[in-house]
């Protein structure tokens, strides 16, 4: 594990991330290509990647100005809602602050957009990342 690495999160077109999601979040889908999901184009989305020293792409993730469908009540209403989503970075360097660069970045883009909320649901076992 490395620890302390410097990571720079910056944003990203939508084709950028989708060989990084494949590898990380998707990979029994056929290819990268296979990797998009319908809010990726929309004018409010934002895409993020976190590169290490070296310029190797090393984590991704996306947000968009999205309500919660399951919980709708969860948050009040307002159009200032935000949802980071198809968060992921490599396996390799997990636990060496990439993770936390990209959500360091997400939060002060949704705070940049001027959202009042930013929520996410995950998988179980990234819940421990997210607490």
């Amino acid at each position: 594990m490395l620890l302390d690495q410097p990571y720079a999160v910056r944003r990203v077109e939508p084709a950028a991330v989708q060989t990084l999601r494949h590898a990380v979040l998707w990979p029994h889908k056929a290819g990268p290509e296979a990797c998009v999901i319908p809010e990726d184009g929309r004018a409010d989305a934002r895409h993020l990647a976190a590169f290490n020293a070296d310029g190797q792409m090393v984590g991704v993730c996306s947000l968009f100005n999205q309500r919660s469908m399951r919980f709708p009540h969860a948050i009040p209403l307002t159009d200032a809602v935000y949802r980071l989503r198809v968060m992921g970075t490599l396996p390799e360097i997990r636990g060496s602050g990439a993770g936390a660069a990209l959500m360091d970045a997400a939060c002060a883009e949704a705070r940049h957009l001027g959202a009042d909320w930013l929520w996410c649901d995950a998988r179980q076992v990234a819940l421990g990342f997210y607490e």
